[in-house]
């Protein structure tokens, strides 16, 4: 899914930010999803999923949501701070980040255990190391991948 997915302006979006904030770029999921928090009312809920993004599954399915997007750091070949929406069948089953279950583990599960339609929002990382912050190419980019986001989910901030 190279491209948005096709989310309705009534759909409800549980939006899931994954990643380390010990880990530099890692980060970058947990950025985004927070800045993102209070907007679109009722329809959108922001959870902070951070390295067992699967611990959250009891709160996605009492939202009750028709889309559950996940928002990582994901190593794509792009430039730092480069964004795509990616196909987890593109992602195999290796995994640079410091989360318990890939993207593309959670992402299966949740198609299967929830009645909603999965996907995936990835941010090329610049580093990844234990101990770094943000680095400044995906600093730089932080408000163009909120409105990104935003614009996909229907949102207004």
């Amino acid at each position: 899914m190279t491209t948005p997915p096709q989310i309705d302006a009534a759909d409800r979006v549980a939006l899931v930010g994954m990643g380390s904030e010990l880990r530099g770029d890692d980060a970058v999921g947990l950025e985004v999803v927070r800045r993102l928090d209070g907007i679109g009312a009722d329809r959108l809920r922001v959870i902070e999923g951070g390295v067992a993004p699967e611990n959250q599954t009891g709160v996605i399915r009492r939202f009750e949501p028709d889309w559950i997007v996940l928002v990582d750091a994901i190593a794509f070949g792009g430039d730092p701070g480069d964004s795509k929406w990616i196909e987890s069948d593109d992602l195999g089953g290796e995994s640079f980040s410091s989360h318990k279950s890939t993207p593309a583990m959670l992402e299966t599960f949740l198609t299967r255990e929830m009645d909603a339609d999965v996907a995936l929002f990835g941010v090329e990382p610049a580093r990844i190391e234990f101990g770094t912050d943000l680095s400044s190419a995906v600093q730089q980019r932080l408000d163009d991948l909120v409105a990104e986001l935003s614009d996909a989910l229907g949102a207004t901030q």
